[in-house]
């Protein structure tokens, strides 16, 4: 099984080291782990999610951060190589429009492995929280709330500074009980313009387990989507827990593999040096976590 959706402590809402993670991945039997620490940019969001976590001290996500994270990877790599884990490195940015020009600057500084697009903000409100998401929803309707976020989906993949999209349609885990079941169905629409991007300029779409873990019964982005997806033509998918805790390593995985393969996906990829490679769903589907 490969999880290419990992935060490790670096990550200010997340816990465990690198080395923690890579006992968690070999224990449970998963070969492939990539790191995905945030990486949050948005200029009016930097008093409060622009940080990262720096041998237990919170330092400015534009600080010299990068090449100790990378370090700490080389050094797992090294102590757990004989483990046949393969441990690769990357970021989930925080993408709005805007801030191109810092996330080259960012992804410049190394060599990683794969970059994943995330929209968790939109005009500055955080659409991920539980707290903050409903302040957004109460200033749209439902049809403007969808286009202003796939817009910004649509401008991320247009950077080509991305790999994959995180997580498509997770803000239905809020969006769905302040808008009602009309969201679900107005949203395949509005994200067409989104998967025929993805499709024209071969940007895959992470499926991820998080939501199931939060009781939402489903993974991210949902059937109808995924179906849609296959059929406007986007080739490459691959999965995610979306772990911020050791414990959930891996979790739930399986929904994920079986929703690839119910909507016509035979593969999954993997990127290493921000090349993706093509695994047969077969090499992993017998996973048992």
């Amino acid at each position: 099984m490969i999880d290419f959706h990992v935060h490790c402590d670096y990550s200010i809402d997340a816990k465990g080291s690198i080395e923690d993670y890579a006992i968690s991945a070999i224990r449970k039997g998963i070969d492939c782990i990539c790191f995905t620490t945030h990486c949050d940019l948005d200029p009016t969001r930097r008093h409060h999610d622009g940080k990262i976590r720096l041998r237990g001290e919170i330092v400015d996500v534009t600080s010299d951060w990068i090449a100790r994270y990378m370090e700490d990877i080389r050094s797992a790599k090294k102590k757990f190589s004989d483990s046949g884990l393969e441990i690769l490195c990357g970021l989930e940015i925080g993408y709005v429009p805007g801030i191109e020009d810092l996330i080259e600057h960012m992804i410049s500084r190394c060599d990683f492995d794969y970059i994943l697009a995330g929209v968790h903000t939109m005009d500055g409100i955080d659409i991920s929280s539980p707290r903050e998401a409903g302040l957004c929803f109460a200033k749209m309707s439902c049809e403007e709330f969808l286009q202003e976020y796939y817009s910004y989906i649509e401008e991320a993949i247009e950077t080509r500074l991305f790999d994959c999209i995180a997580h498509l349609d997770a803000y239905k885990m809020f969006a769905l009980d302040y808008y009602g079941s009309r969201l679900l169905d107005l949203q395949v629409d509005f994200c067409k313009g989104v998967l025929a991007k993805a499709a024209d300029w071969d940007v895959a779409l992470e499926l991820n387990s998080k939501a199931i873990r939060k009781g939402f019964g489903e993974i991210c982005p949902g059937r109808r989507i995924l179906v849609l997806a296959k059929e406007m033509g986007v080739r490459m998918v691959t999965i995610g827990s979306d772990s911020h805790d050791p414990d959930d390593l891996g979790k739930d995985l399986n929904a994920c593999v079986a929703s690839a393969l119910s909507a016509g996906f035979g593969e999954v990829c993997i990127w290493r040096n921000r090349k993706p490679h093509r695994l047969a769903i077969e090499e992993i589907c017998e996973w048992e976590g």
